[in-house]
């Protein structure tokens, strides 16, 4: 079992993964913000992996992961960045942090396949 921290400030859509991963057999930490994602892994360490929003209140999922990969634990962390947005700048970003990206609405079956590549790669 994976542990997987959700970073999600729609909690419908923070929920809704929540529910998914846990039915995937994941340990799911979840929070709304950067800085409770920060919190959560100062509290519990480092995840095997993060579902990150970019558009976020505050800090944006980009910055968060740009932070992440800054610190020895999480540089090769894997992530999934979601975004409703289609712009090149956040195709940019995912591919120079080494991140995937996904698009909303989120496609539960496209969700599970990818985490899992991003599990065992």
């Amino acid at each position: 079992m994976s542990s997987v921290l959700v970073v999600e400030d729609d909690s419908d859509i923070r929920r809704l993964l929540e529910i998914r991963l846990a039915r995937m057999g994941h340990s799911v930490i979840s929070v709304g913000s950067a800085a409770a994602a920060l919190a959560a892994i100062d509290r519990y360490g480092v995840p095997d992996a993060v579902v990150l929003d970019i558009v976020m209140h505050g800090a944006s999922g980009i910055d968060l992961l740009r932070q992440l990969r800054d610190q020895p634990g999480s540089r090769d962390l894997p992530v999934i960045l979601l975004t409703a947005r289609d712009l090149q700048e956040d195709r940019k970003a995912a591919q120079e942090l080494h991140a995937h990206l996904m698009q909303k609405p989120i496609e539960v079956a496209s969700l599970t396949r990818m985490l899992e590549r991003a599990l065992t790669s």
